[in-house]
């Protein structure tokens, strides 16, 4: 017996409204940073150095799902405007760690205001309660996707949690 088709519009699904909403903030993002000379790829890597100071360019390039040559050659523009450096590994010299400079923090702390400003506008009209709900919400889903991603089961939740 053949399987009836379901028929649904993707908007009724949450997953496609979550890389909807994903997308368009990065878009927004993307043209708020543009005056300051960033590019999405530049912006993407000198935020996520700055949340993971001292990691490698395997780790880096693994985190942002890029190839680790395209990531070399972004960092080899980064290192050249003084913005990121490569550091030997303490046990390891062969081992390079990536560390961004003090030129560049002034920088960040700009993206980082653009980056609430976008998301102020985005969750424009939620209650206090809601937004902080709305969060709490996206970091469980992130974290079940992690294990998912690490090959654990998924935890049951209680519904009073």
């Amino acid at each position: 017996m053949a399987r009836k088709p379901i028929h649904r519009k993707p908007s009724d699904n949450v997953g496609f409204l979550i890389g909807d909403v994903s997308r368009m903030l990065r878009t927004v993002y993307d043209r708020k940073v543009e005056p300051l000379g960033l590019t999405r790829a530049q912006w993407r890597v000198l935020s996520r150095i700055h949340r993971m100071e001292g990691c490698t360019q395997t780790e880096l390039a693994s985190v942002l799902e890029i190839e680790k040559p395209t990531l070399g050659k972004l960092l080899d523009r980064l290192c050249d405007k003084g913005w990121v450096e490569r550091r030997a590994d303490d046990a390891d010299a062969r081992i390079k760690r990536l560390f961004l400079t003090e030129t560049v923090l002034p920088l960040i702390d700009q993206m980082y205001a653009l980056a609430d400003d976008v998301l102020d506008n985005a969750i424009a009209g939620l209650k206090p309660a809601e937004a902080k709900q709305l969060h709490i919400t996206l970091s469980l889903i992130k974290e079940n996707l992690a294990q998912l991603l690490n090959g654990h089961a998924v935890a049951e939740k209680s519904e009073e949690s």
